[in-house]
């Protein structure tokens, strides 16, 4: 493991980004066109609209970063912008950003700050009201392996009303995850696997310790094709079967395809959703 440790919610990560997308490979089940440029001083636009059955939403999206700050603007159709103001190191590894929405919205507006040092990683956020909620994240590592926690403080309430465990190991080729969640109501075990350069296979297994009989899991499978475009496979115990078909109909322009139907029931209807991305 590198000197950097990764954060909490980078604990079985590869997985997640597997089965459910990241920057890429998102299964999208409405239609969703996302257009997006930037000027010569730096600044980035993006414009996202998704159909969602007989309604259209949309947000304008403004983002500029340097190496000693950031600024990110979002306006939706709910009339709201929300807004992050970040510095960067204001000491050594430690970053700090103000969030908040116009007009304000109670409880939105919070101060976070991210401290990295060599085998220690800390983030945490405070709501700036009069009685704030307080989380806070940790992690720490040997080698490959990394382990760590995170709480949230209500002091309205005066307690820990949540809290999470967990333990990550990663290698080259593969990654494994184990998290106690739900005030250690759950527990997941992930595991993703690069079996070569163009094929991954993943599963997540989630267990209510609470009940002895609930238990879900999710299969993925991704390959990149000779094209460059990306196939993906998910199945979870529901038997709901989605796929998925990601390729560059030319530079800067990506479509992605995903269907989604339930492989116990075909009298069901099935999903079909496709997302452009358009950068310019």
């Amino acid at each position: 493991m590198t000197a950097k440790i990764p954060a909490f919610t980078d604990i079985g990560k590869a997985t997640r980004e597997l089965l459910y997308g990241s920057k890429s490979g998102v299964f999208q089940y409405n239609q969703a066109l996302n257009i997006s440029t930037k000027t010569a001083d730096g600044v980035e636009f993006s414009v996202v609209t998704v159909k969602k059955e007989d309604r259209i939403e949309g947000a304008l999206k403004a983002n500029y970063k340097t190496k000693k700050y950031g600024f990110t603007g979002t306006f939706g159709s709910t009339g709201l912008v929300s807004t992050s103001v970040a510095v960067y190191s204001v000491a050594p590894g430690l970053d700090v950003t103000l969030f908040g929405t116009l007009p304000d919205v109670q409880g939105s507006a919070k101060v976070s700050a991210d401290y990295v040092v060599p085998h220690l990683t800390l983030k945490t956020s405070v709501g700036l009201t009069n009685q704030p909620k307080v989380d806070l994240a940790a992690t720490t590592g040997y080698k490959d392996i990394v382990f760590g926690g995170e709480a949230t403080y209500d002091s309205a309430k005066g307690d820990v009303t949540k809290w999470a465990a967990g333990a990550g190991y990663q290698r080259l080729d593969y990654a494994v995850g184990v998290l106690l969640k739900d005030m250690g109501k759950v527990m997941t075990v992930s595991y993703a696997h690069n079996v070569d350069a163009t094929t991954a296979a993943g599963a997540e297994v989630s267990k209510r310790l609470d009940e002895k009989e609930f238990t879900t899991f999710t299969l993925g499978l991704q390959k990149r094709l000779e094209n460059g475009a990306l196939a993906k496979f998910r199945l979870d115990n529901a038997g709901i079967a989605s796929a998925l078909y990601e390729t560059e109909l030319k530079p800067n322009h990506k479509l992605a395809i995903s269907s989604q139907f339930n492989a116990t029931d075909l009298n069901k209807p099935p999903k079909l959703g496709f997302a452009l991305d358009i950068k310019n």
